[in-house]
């Protein structure tokens, strides 16, 4: 039987006036690594193995309701990606289109999740290497 589990990256958008309390927090209070910073995104690492990227918006941009449902996301393995992917979409789901080759979605009820094999290399989302930033239509 097909199984689907929580994975270890999940994103949130935070205002960037936040920035420093929430570098400070993470990292100086929780202990979590830093592995990449920018002016509009951070990378943490907690635990040794679950990927925290913080995006910063504008405090200009004021969420609304979709927008509110996509300011965080989960991360969805399985280890039957063509089979659950068709049944998440045939349920019928809102996709998030983005430019990424993971199937992006609001499951019933909003939540944002990204769904990605279990055997696939995630490394790239985790700012221990070079990487395309998370696509800015998720958070948009």
């Amino acid at each position: 039987m097909t199984q689907v589990t929580l994975g270890n990256h999940a994103a949130v958008v935070v205002s960037a006036t936040e920035q420093d309390a929430v570098r400070r927090f993470y990292r100086d209070v929780l202990g979590c690594a830093l592995t990449r910073s920018a002016h509009d995104k951070d990378d943490f690492v907690l635990g040794g193995d679950f990927y925290l990227a913080v995006v910063y918006a504008d405090e200009a941009v004021t969420l609304g309701k979709e927008d509110f449902l996509k300011a965080t996301y989960l991360e969805l393995r399985t280890d039957n990606l063509e089979e659950v992917q068709q049944q998440i979409v045939d349920f019928g789901v809102k996709v998030i289109e983005i430019d990424d080759p993971h199937l992006y979605f609001q499951a019933p009820g909003g939540q944002a999740f990204r769904l990605v094999g279990t055997d696939e290399d995630m490394s790239r989302y985790e700012g221990t290497t070079r990487h395309r930033e998370l696509p800015s239509e998720l958070f948009s």
